[in-house]
């Protein structure tokens, strides 16, 4: 049985930001049985020795399937994919699959979790003024290419759902509170309705946060 270590006790504007959402959603649309070890993170749950086992940097979220233990929402949602055989076989789509993944977590993420950090958490913190301006540029001009790559494919690779979508949905959401960076981005406010319609996520997010007293798959 998979086991996702995942939080709850978070502050309620990070319900669907916390990263334990996108293995929830990728178990959902692979229906891949699945339980919770469930972490207070108002106690620092998941900074102790049953987290950190898996770990080493005491974070959100990570996963056990039997004698396989990671850590690392992108690595744990490729991890799923393979072992439910919905990775391409051929090595070319397969490369495919895996840039648009590193493309959510590495060129999107930083500046989007950025944008949420100094909303929520830094908004006191000097130097503001300069960083968040130049952050909402970066994000719009982001925006502007995702535009551009997505076209008229309903998801990311084309006609097919899967894990970069997963990855690139929930990194979007990261600036879900700053309208003016989707503004002029109708084609990636459209792909984002559409992922976030999907039945597999509806089910993660109402289980997100919801602790010891949730049912798991």
């Amino acid at each position: 049985m998979i086991t996702v270590y995942a939080a709850y006790n978070f502050p309620p504007p990070l319900k669907g930001i916390v990263r334990d959402l996108r293995v929830m959603w990728a178990l959902e649309e692979l229906a891949l049985p699945y339980d919770f070890h469930w972490m207070d993170t108002s106690k620092g749950e998941h900074k102790l020795a049953a987290n950190r086992e898996i770990n080493p940097f005491g974070q959100i979220p990570s996963m056990r399937d039997g004698a396989v233990k990671l850590s690392e929402s992108g690595a744990i949602i490729h991890y799923l994919y393979d072992k439910a055989g919905r990775l391409p076989k051929d090595p070319a789509a397969r490369a495919e699959t895996i840039r648009w993944m590193l493309a959510a977590i590495n060129t999107l993420e930083i500046t989007f979790i950025d944008i949420l950090r100094w909303d929520i958490f830094w908004a006191d913190r000097a130097g503001r003024d300069v960083r968040y301006p130049e952050l909402l540029e970066i994000a719009k001009t982001r925006m502007a290419e995702l535009e551009g790559a997505l076209g008229d494919k309903p998801y990311l690779l084309g006609a097919e759902f899967g894990p970069a979508d997963i990855l690139m949905t929930t990194v979007l959401d990261f600036a879900r509170h700053q309208p003016s960076v989707f503004e002029g981005a109708p084609v990636v406010r459209a792909y984002l309705a559409r992922c976030k319609a999907r039945p597999a996520y509806q089910a993660a997010f109402a289980k997100q946060g919801r602790g010891p007293d949730a049912k798991a798959a």
